[in-house]
């Protein structure tokens, strides 16, 4: 099995979910690390929607225009924001390095992201998924997060841009388990 399971998908398309039973059904202890898990580390003015003194320099919610009477919302980053995520990057490499396997969740937020984790992942054993699910279904389940209306409208297709995947699973009607055997079955 590869050393890195790169998941990477618009939000509410259950990489998180297919994340935690590939752990399930693999013989190696692969730790589930992503975008989310990089953004729990960010202190709240550095953050998010209108809290956040520092937002513009870190993370921070972008509304944009509706979409068919339907909110978009997207995700900025600044330059320390960046920074963040780049260290993110660094960070899981090492750990793979230290001989942990890893899944990764990701949500690319923009070309410059899904460039530096090539570059970042270059030269390690990785097998890249591509997470699909119909708008419909997305935005049904992120209505049932309760979460920020509009990110999944606003990441279905641009997380996509730039990318080529050994596999693409579709969870819009499939359950976790069987996208997890899938990727399994074509990582081996």
């Amino acid at each position: 099995m590869p050393s890195v399971i790169f998941l990477n998908g618009a939000s509410s398309s259950g990489k998180t979910t297919l994340g935690r039973a590939l752990q399930d059904c693999l013989d190696e202890p692969y730790l589930l690390m992503g975008l989310d898990t990089c953004f729990a580390m960010v202190p709240a003015q550095w953050a998010g929607g209108g809290m956040g003194a520092h937002r513009e320099q870190g993370f921070q919610y972008v509304d944009l225009p509706d979409e068919d009477g339907k909110p978009v919302s997207g995700i900025s980053y600044g330059p320390v924001g960046l920074r963040m995520l780049q260290g993110f990057h660094r960070a899981v490499r090492e750990f793979v390095q230290a001989g942990n396997p890893v899944i990764v969740d990701e949500m690319m937020l923009g070309p410059e992201v899904r460039d530096h984790w090539f570059a970042t992942l270059a030269g390690l054993d990785v097998v890249s998924v591509g997470v699909r699910c119909d708008l419909d279904e997305l935005e049904r389940r992120e209505g049932a997060r309760r979460g920020r209306a509009g990110l999944a409208r606003w990441s279905e297709e641009r997380v996509h841009e730039g990318m080529a995947y050994d596999l693409w699973v579709d969870t819009t009607g499939q359950a976790a388990d069987a996208c997890a055997h899938q990727v399994v079955a074509a990582a081996r």
